[in-house]
């Protein structure tokens, strides 16, 4: 009898205490009862079976028991359940919504069919100090022919104007090698891809077109496949419907295959990206080992590229650049600070309310509640507020992400769109319960400590002790964690302020910029496109209000071509001889400098009599620099490497930032009456308001050409704020939740010494009945706040000269371990911490020393 009896106690143990304690003793009788009996063993296994399968019922009518219970305590102090709802709310709303971008951009697949096996395979100069480049059309036909394990396609930019059918329209596109779907793992929505013979020249012309192009120029039409439209004056068929995935990658609206004369190509000529796919089971060390063998062939075939080699980059690093990964986790910790700071507060309210519950408490535990069911009891109400506010959050960071999506400039981040998946609920579900159980677990244990003898004694009252220590650890931590906060976005915010204030090198004010995109097949890039543009120039310049115009290949911080190649000073230089060094090309119209109001510090602008025999070219003081130091750099000649064509500095320019508020770059420009580009910005400077001047600029074009249309109209002024909308994003959030961080803390700091003084009512009428002034107890309470507050500060500061040199790379012109920053960030805190600690003191002071003795 001994074992079946030892089993059936085993079982019991499945039962709640509560179920034991009342039943156990009958239950075990029964079992007695029944082993006696013949059948005996079968009954007993069978009621072994009933005691599993009622457990976990029992178990529910307790969990249901602790969850009304923790209802009824929260209908019996509304306001304090409405703080810490709401104070997990916006926690959890923060952390999810920013969660939900790190998801989009760090965290979820690319949607390409092998994600993880596709690379960037670029082009390298470590002579030049290029890590990555642009490859060459011949150098990816000689990879494609040598490699092995490595699928290799290829695609470049382009912009197609689309006549024919409605109004003309510009679009960005691109034009991709056939290899490049099968490459992706992607298949079109409708129709085909591309094929290997249509990348040959004097192919049929066939394009594939967006989703988003189909759905808004044809309305979604199934027949627009095989149909022919008019791209950049050439009667093309519509082949097939792109998958977004493809727009991911290339951007734009419009594909067009790759055609390839080699006849005609320059190896040196960098102009496409190529993306490679390694096969199933090749490292991508494997592949770089497979790929420099390749590079090195042929640069020992072709000795012009023998100093460039390849590099190997995932997707991953491709898409997310480091200065937007360190972001992105910053702001996550940010985020996730704030959380800590909510809990700790949240735990410090929970703390003051299990002392004011502790007669209850000792009453519950002389009556036999076991401590386990005590904190079991007191965190389910943790939980049940984790869980309220949690749901609260969730609702407001899907708002929140909706409005994110809508508000974030274009193209800051390399997802379509974030959104909200399964990944993100499940954070935003294990940061509630995790919050619940963080902020209730230290006031539990303490509540379920209580001295039961002390307590019943003490009617009412307790001590200060360890509970204290621990109120004002959190509150502490609070404050440091604030601190490390205030640091960094304080930092952010100067760099922000430094990079706005930055010298532009020209006026962006009353300038009105856009896009024109000519067609190759009906203006000629030396002869028809640069007597175009000097129409289109003089008929703008006639335009009431205006005051310049001009073209260029690309515009400061604008979306044309930047385009970067090796040059190298022929003659006399700082350099030794030979010495070739990139710099920023791109090719302007007389009148460019003047109508940007870049200064022209010495020489002469361009002239229509500027032509491509002659090369003449306009440096800017850096490139000057660069090549002569501070020798006179006009009538000097420049070439790029392997090319025997001179080019004579006619002219200095001021130094631009074009690319970049942080840096300065060198740049060469060229005199558009020698040659354009397909793709030219047009500039036009007017007296006030630029964008009266667009219904004048658009009958201009028209009558020109009616087949062409303007795009990307846009202000510069609008350019320059936009290359500030990372930074400005990165800070604005950052010191939103540093605010965040302080008020709670500041919330913090007062709650404990609040209820400090509640405790200490009878101490302190005490002292001011023996005679202590007002003035002494305010100093005796401000004393001890701003000890504790003084030692977060000071770990606060200790913490953030660890942490912010992490964010260096996010900074400009001001040192991660500022001192300005951290003096004033203490200032800050004390100052907020000292205001916190008065208003308790105050009221302290204020105590009637009568009725505190009298209440004792």
């Amino acid at each position: 009898m001994q074992w079946p009896e030892r089993v059936y106690r085993a079982a019991l143990r499945c039962y709640p205490s509560e179920f034991r304690d009342e039943y156990g003793g009958e239950m075990l009788q029964a079992f007695r009862d029944q082993w006696r009996d013949t059948r005996g063993p079968r009954l007993c296994v069978a009621l072994m079976a009933d005691v599993a399968a009622t457990a976990p019922k029992e178990y529910g009518r307790v969990l249901m028991n602790d969850l009304r219970y923790a209802l009824r305590m929260m209908r019996t102090s509304p306001l304090f359940s409405a703080a810490v709802v709401m104070t997990v709310a916006l926690a959890i709303a923060a952390n999810t919504a920013i969660f939900s971008v790190v998801n989009a951009v760090l965290l979820r697949p690319l949607p390409f069919g092998a994600p993880d096996r596709l690379m960037w395979v670029a082009e390298r100069n470590d002579a030049l100090h290029i890590p990555t480049f642009g490859a060459s059309l011949l150098n990816y036909l000689s990879w494609k022919e040598q490699t092995q394990n490595v699928a290799l396609a290829a695609l470049g930019s382009v912009t197609f104007s689309l006549s024919g059918s409605g109004d003309p329209e510009q679009f960005a596109g691109s034009r991709i090698t056939p290899s490049l779907m099968p490459v992706l793992g992607l298949q079109p929505l409708s129709g085909r891809t591309f094929r290997d013979d249509e990348e040959r020249p004097g192919a049929p012309a066939v394009a594939m077109i967006s989703e988003g192009l189909w759905k808004r120029r044809f309305g979604r039409d199934p027949a627009v496949v095989g149909r022919t439209v008019n791209l950049n004056g050439v009667p093309t068929t519509v082949i097939g419907i792109a998958p977004p995935a493809l727009a991911v990658l290339t951007g734009g609206d419009v594909w067009v295959p790759i055609t390839i004369d080699p006849a005609h190509e320059i190896r040196l000529n960098h102009v496409v990206n190529v993306v490679g796919l390694r096969k199933q089971g090749v490292s991508i060390e494997q592949a770089q080992s497979e790929m420099d063998a390749v590079s090195a062939r042929v640069g020992r075939q072709y000795p012009e590229v023998n100093d460039w080699g390849i590099r190997l980059v995932t997707f991953r690093h491709w898409f997310v650049n480091d200065q937007l990964e360190t972001a992105l986790l910053v702001l996550l910790c940010a985020v996730v600070f704030v959380l800590l700071i909510a809990c700790a507060n949240i735990a410090n309210l929970l703390l003051a309310r299990a002392t004011a519950r502790e007669r209850e408490i000792a009453i519950r535990t002389a009556m036999g509640a076991t401590r386990g069911r005590l904190l079991r009891q007191l965190l389910a109400e943790s939980l049940v507020l984790s869980l309220l506010g949690g749901a609260a959050g969730l609702a407001c960071a899907l708002w929140a992400v909706r409005l994110l999506d809508r508000l974030l400039p274009a193209n800051l981040l390399p997802v379509p769109d974030i959104g909200v998946d399964a990944r993100v609920l499940s954070f935003g579900v294990f940061a509630t319960v995790a919050t619940g159980l963080l902020f209730g677990v230290a006031p539990a244990w303490q509540a379920a400590r209580t001295d039961i003898n002390a307590m019943l004694k003490q009617s009412g009252r307790s001590a200060i002790g360890a509970r204290s220590r621990l109120r004002n650890g959190l509150a502490a931590t609070e404050l440091a964690l604030a601190t490390v906060l205030l640091v960094g976005a304080g930092l952010l915010v100067q760099s922000l302020m430094n990079l706005e204030r930055a010298r532009l090198g020209f006026a962006p004010q009353n300038v009105l910029t856009f896009q024109l995109a000519l067609p190759p097949a009906k203006y000629s890039r030396d002869v028809k496109g640069p007597a175009f543009y000097r129409q289109l120039l003089e008929s703008l310049r006639a335009l009431p209000g205006v005051r310049g115009a001009a073209i260029s290949s690309g515009i400061p911080f604008g979306a044309g071509n930047y385009t970067t190649s090796p040059f190298a000073a022929v003659g006399p230089s700082v350099l030794p001889p030979d010495t070739a060094v990139p710099i920023n090309w791109r090719i302007v119209s007389p009148g460019f400098f003047r109508t940007l109001e870049i200064p022209l510090v010495r020489g002469r602008d361009f002239t229509e009599a500027d032509n491509a025999r002659d090369v003449p070219v306009i440096v800017s003081q850096a490139a000057a620099r660069r090549f002569w130091g501070a020798d006179d750099p006009i009538g000097r000649v420049i070439r790029r490497p392997n090319d025997t064509q001179m080019m004579t500095v006619i002219g200095v320019v001021g130094d631009v930032r074009d690319t970049a508020l942080n840096q300065e770059s060198p740049a060469i420009y060229y005199p558009s009456a020698a040659r354009v580009w397909p793709l030219m910005d047009v500039v036009v400077r007017s007296e006030a308001g630029p964008e009266a001047l667009l219904p004048g600029i658009r009958q201009k074009v028209r009558e020109l050409d009616p087949e062409l249309a303007l795009a990307t109209v846009r202000p510069m002024e609008e350019w320059v704020s936009g290359s500030a909308a990372q930074p400005r994003l990165n800070a604005a959030l950052l010191m939103v939740f540093a605010l965040l961080a302080l008020v709670i803390a500041a919330i913090g700091t007062y709650g404990v010494l609040a209820y400090s003084v509640t405790q200490r009512t009878r101490e302190i009428g005490l002292r001011m009945a023996l005679g202590a002034p007002a003035g002494r107890v305010i100093r005796l309470i401000v004393g001890e706040g701003m000890l504790v507050g003084a030692g977060g500060i000071v770990a606060g500061l200790a913490a953030a000269l660890a942490i912010t040199r992490t964010i260096g790379g996010l900074l400009f012109a001001v040192p991660a371990h500022d001192p300005l920053t951290f003096g004033g960030v203490a200032a800050v805190l004390a100052i907020v911490a000292l205001a916190a600690c008065f208003v308790p003191a105050r009221r302290a002071s204020r105590v009637n020393p009568i009725v505190a003795l009298h209440d004792d």
